[in-house]
């Protein structure tokens, strides 16, 4: 017996985002054409053809897919029954054969029959055929199945398209039906929000009272992850608060800084990629992932340090397949890195892992970099590693080198403790030491204008009410601000103060 449910559409939630460019895409397909729309969970994907299906006049059916439709008689007997609902007589007999042979032969013959019967319909175009949904494709692509799916498809009448939705690329010959013009495809990067769609999504489709300087924050925050802004949103919502004020230069690759505006929203988001992404993955892809994760950007070489295996290429060739959040730096395929939250999640787990553990990940990176002359992301390291001496001799290997390196030289004189000698090896400024210059380099705008209330002794309720923001907004801008001076309360704000004015000339 089949589930009805199955066969039934997604509904569309009101003032939703139109993708034009996306839904123009979709039109383009004909008959004949595999259509597959793959990306990282929560990008979007059954949002959107469930949104095209809907402004779409043509025939379609819908068939939700999981595990438990595996086993090819399933799926097949779904898959018939799902073009049988849409053009009722087509594929009776082929069902039929399916229930009445249960040799070897059966499937084929059902299969073939189909298709037959699947020719001999003469759609009025290419772009009238009939469109078959295969939502979460992923979770029924055993070897097996995408072999007899591979056949079937490669004998596609002009009657059916096929669309395909799913977290990895399937495999289904692309690439020959990418040169044949029978593959239309929709990646991540296209599903992702703009700045523009993300400011629709919060004000229009979230019902938010956020303007736009606030939405821009977090769609940099989220690099356009729908899942991302809906639970941004949805945190918002239940706060019934102000949103926190856009800030400049809030990406932190390295340190993992978040301005989401609750710790309750950035464990909903980690609870969200623990239970669709990293928990689905094998053993050693979960080790692999949160090695990686040490540093903010990462090849095939350095990964097979931080693994200590030869084969990372495979296994980022695998990540890339699988949608998993990897993004990549060039266009030769050598540098990655994760998406921002998708790190900051395997940051969490790595940290709890054993601290001689880290420190050895740390170290191997540092080293790595070292030895193959990326000596900025060798210094990022040792800092990390709180390893003074060896990143002052970094630092100083940097200056002597490249003059542009100054203008990165305040944020990493932040992390070094005031009495290391580095500092006595740094030339000051007409006006003021290059410690000062850190502690703008690390904070954002909104953030040293909260030091500079707070210096002055005005309590948390007379910033926020200075600055026009919620005491909940302003607790996460002093949270920030404590961790990027490495201060845990006032007091030690104001002697970190009161020491920068004694070293000023």
């Amino acid at each position: 017996m089949l589930l009805k449910t199955r066969f039934y559409i997604p509904p569309l939630r009101k003032n939703i985002v139109q993708r034009e460019p996306l839904l123009q895409i979709l039109n383009s397909s004909e008959g004949g054409q595999l259509v597959v729309i793959s990306a990282p969970a929560g990008y979007g994907k059954t949002t959107l053809i469930s949104q095209w299906l809907h402004h779409s006049p043509h025939t379609f059916s819908w068939l939700a897919l999981d595990e438990t439709q595996a086993a090819p008689g399933i799926f097949w007997r779904y898959f018939i029954t799902a073009i049988n609902q849409a053009l009722p007589g087509c594929g009776e007999h082929s069902l039929q054969l399916l229930r009445d042979n249960q040799n070897e032969h059966a499937l084929e013959n059902a299969l073939i029959a189909l298709l037959n019967e699947l020719d001999a319909i003469s759609p009025s175009s290419p772009r009238d055929a009939m469109t078959l949904v295969l939502d979460d494709y992923h979770l029924v692509a055993t070897p097996e199945l995408s072999g007899q799916f591979n056949s079937f498809l490669n004998h596609l009448p002009p009657s059916l398209r096929i669309i395909i939705t799913s977290r990895s690329a399937p495999d289904l010959a692309l690439a020959k039906r990418r040169a044949s013009n029978q593959l239309v495809e929709i990646d991540q990067y296209q599903l992702r929000f703009s700045a523009e769609d993300s400011n629709r999504f919060l004000q229009q489709t979230m019902s938010l009272q956020i303007d736009n300087n606030q939405s821009q924050l977090y769609f940099q925050e989220t690099e356009g992850w729908i899942a991302g802004l809906q639970l941004i949103g949805l945190s918002l919502q239940k706060a019934d608060t102000t949103p926190a004020p856009a800030v400049e230069n809030h990406h932190t690759e390295s340190n993992g800084n978040s301005q989401l505006p609750t710790p309750s929203l950035q464990r909903n988001i980690a609870d969200y990629l623990f239970d669709e992404v990293f928990s689905q993955q094998r053993l050693d892809i979960q080790n692999f992932l949160l090695l990686s994760a040490a540093v903010p950007r990462f090849t095939a070489g350095l990964c097979n340090a931080l693994t200590e295996r030869n084969d990372s290429l495979s296994v980022i060739n695998h990540l890339d397949r699988h949608n998993l959040f990897l993004l990549p730096l060039d266009n030769h395929g050598v540098w990655f890195r994760y998406h921002d939250l998708f790190r900051r999640f395997l940051l969490q787990h790595f940290n709890g892992l054993n601290a001689d553990f880290r420190q050895q990940g740390y170290n191997t990176a540092a080293l790595w970099f070292e030895q193959n002359g990326y000596l900025q992301e060798a210094l990022e390291q040792r800092l990390q590693l709180r390893d003074w001496d060896k990143a002052e001799t970094l630092l100083l290997q940097l200056l002597a080198g490249d003059d542009e390196i100054n203008t990165l030289l305040p944020g990493w004189l932040a992390h070094f403790p005031q009495e290391h000698s580095v500092h006595q090896h740094m030339p000051q400024t007409p006006s003021r030491t290059l410690s000062q210059q850190a502690f703008e380099a690390l904070l954002t705008s909104r953030e040293q204008q909260v030091l500079e209330l707070v210096s002055q002794g005005y309590s948390n309720k007379e910033i926020a009410r200075q600055l026009h923001i919620s005491l909940n907004t302003l607790k996460v801008h002093i949270r920030n601000l404590y961790g990027k001076i490495g201060v845990e309360n006032r007091t030690e704000v104001l002697h970190k103060l009161l020491s920068q004015d004694d070293r000023s000339p």
